[in-house]
């Protein structure tokens, strides 16, 4: 068999050309270039996510201390409402009319103390009649109509004590009764006792309403209920601030705090996870009760650190590159963060840091 080579590698065989390529066995695919990072001042943060929903911490049944026919409704559900905004309301003529008549009471009530109090100055001015003298100057016996004349006046007063305290006693009732019937017509109106959103509305206009028309729950009550593991939640404590993301605006970081954690745990799968409750510093006016939400809870932080990628750091170790040539050195580590991981020792601000490729 006879094969012609041609310039360039390429062999003529049979009349068939043929190229050849040949590879050296030594030759190694060329390394991937290292990267680096200078040591940098900042903060270095450590935290524990966790999903969860958001739900209203308290919500509130509100509804009319009477029954009445339902005249006005001035909310739905959905809608957010502010502290003291009038709801709805029920016909009020039947309250309206108990207070008028509770007032004319009070005002009748009044005028009889008043005049039992006219009585009783009257009596009490009146002048005790006393004995009279006798020619001689000695006091001369007195005869009986002297002491039935003590025994009416004493009488007389006794009377007008007894009515000065039932008219006091008839204002006192007339004014609780009064009380009782403003109450009653405060009741005919529901108003938002806190800023909220409303969660359900019960009846419509003209129908019949009583103590469950309206559900309500605080804006400020609003949280996220997120479930975190044993692990996780050795870190966490109350107080701790955290950033919720909602899964319709997941460019957005909302601040938060943890209010609360549960100290049972639930099972599932052979896992134990422990509820907390993570409370927005501002509830966003979109905010959907029901709705996912991821939490960060930043469990440790670190501010004005030196830091390097936690990456770079090998078994307290670390790569340096100086004039272009690498060198080991052992460094003393601090916080190790999420992304970065902080420098107590063996490195200075600028230092630059092999952290891939190696």
């Amino acid at each position: 068999m006879k094969v012609w080579w041609l310039a360039g590698g390429a062999a003529v065989l049979a009349g068939v050309a043929v190229t050849a390529v040949v590879v050296a066995g030594g030759d190694k695919p060329a390394p991937a270039a290292a990267t680096t990072v200078k040591v940098a001042r900042g903060q270095v943060t450590a935290t524990v996510s966790a999903s969860g929903t958001v739900q209203a911490q308290q919500s509130r049944t509100l509804g009319f201390t009477t029954s009445g026919t339902l005249t006005e409704l001035t909310v739905k559900a959905g809608d957010v409402v502010a502290a003291g905004a009038v709801l709805a309301r029920i016909d009020a003529t039947a309250a309206q009319d108990a207070v008028t008549a509770a007032r004319d009471s009070v005002s009748s009530a009044q005028d009889a103390l008043d005049r039992a109090e006219e009585a009783a100055a009257k009596a009490t001015a009146t002048p005790t009649p006393t004995p009279s003298a006798s020619r001689s100057g000695a006091a001369g016996p007195q005869t009986g109509g002297g002491g039935g004349g003590n025994q009416q006046q004493g009488n007389s007063v006794q009377s007008t004590s007894d009515n000065l305290f039932t008219a006091q006693q008839r204002l006192n009732n007339a004014k609780l009764s009064l009380v009782q019937a403003n109450a009653k017509l405060a009741g005919t109106v529901i108003t938002a006792p806190v800023a909220g959103k409303v969660l359900a509305v019960t009846g419509t206009v003209g129908s019949a309403a009583g103590s469950s028309v309206i559900t309500l729950a605080g804006t400020g009550d609003v949280v996220v209920q997120a479930q975190f593991t044993e692990a996780e939640v050795a870190h966490l404590q109350v107080g701790q601030v955290a950033r919720i993301t909602l899964p319709d605006d997941a460019g957005t970081k909302y601040d938060g705090k943890v209010i609360q954690i549960d100290p049972a745990g639930t099972v599932s799968n052979r896992l134990v996870r422990y509820a907390a409750l993570i409370a927005f510093d501002k509830v966003p006016d979109t905010l959907l009760y029901g709705q996912s939400a991821t939490v960060a809870v930043v469990t440790a932080s670190a501010d004005g650190v030196l830091s390097v990628p936690s990456t770079a750091v090998h078994d307290g170790k670390v790569t340096v590159r100086i004039n272009g040539k690498d060198e080991e050195r052992a460094v003393e580590t601090g916080l190790r963060g999420d992304v970065d991981t902080e420098i107590k020792s063996g490195l200075a601000e600028g230092d630059e840091i092999v952290t891939a490729g190696r």
